[in-house]
């Protein structure tokens, strides 16, 4: 069993890459600070659990990814379908739109929007695989153990997660006009990118 002192150091070492990691997970940043509290309330009364000498850093992974799971299932159970939305509601603002196709470096440099909105249409499971491969620099075989589930599950979410990020940063991208659609090298990328998805 791991004592307090050392519980609460090692969650104050990690505390900062817990919450990036909660952050970029939950469908709704405002559920954040619940989900890390949660977490902690878990992890602390089940601390006799934990075996001294083990990943705790992975263990603690595992209660905040379950969390984030039980959050995510609320905020969509909770959430409009976009769908049944009244789409003459938005209007697209006519200087913005002007911008938008005057200027790419100005929709390149706010792109990371795009790529939140993006990784935010991703299953749960798409996400913290993407996450804990290519931020966090878990192997495979360590994700499994934090996702609790095989390899071959996480290689499976890892693959379909990259796929839907292409398409839909694809869609970004044709949408925004940030790449010019009559280049002949431009269509035949654009093609093989989609027979590929």
């Amino acid at each position: 069993m791991i004592n307090d002192y050392e519980f609460v150091n090692m969650l104050e070492e990690y505390r900062n890459e817990f919450f990036r990691y909660i952050y970029r997970i939950v469908w709704n940043d405002s559920v954040a600070e619940d989900v890390f509290s949660s977490a902690v309330q878990t992890a602390w009364q089940s601390r006799e659990k934990f075996k001294p000498g083990s990943n705790f850093r992975a263990w603690m992974y595992r209660i905040i990814t379950n969390k984030c799971y039980v959050a995510n299932r609320e905020i969509k159970r909770n959430s409009l379908d976009v769908d049944e939305l009244d789409e003459s509601h938005f209007a697209v603002d006519p200087d913005l739109e002007k911008r938008m196709t005057d200027d790419p470096e100005w929709i390149t440099e706010h792109a990371g929007d795009e790529l939140l909105e993006a990784m935010k249409q991703l299953s749960t499971a798409e996400r913290s695989s993407l996450i804990l491969l290519a931020i966090e620099r878990y192997s495979y075989k360590e994700i499994a153990e934090i996702l609790e589930m095989p390899v071959g599950t996480v290689m499976t979410h890892l693959s379909r997660g990259r796929t839907r990020l292409r398409r839909l940063l694809m869609d970004h991208v044709l949408n925004t006009g940030l790449i010019d659609l009559k280049n002949k090298h431009v269509q035949k990328h654009i093609n093989q990118q989609l027979k590929q998805g």
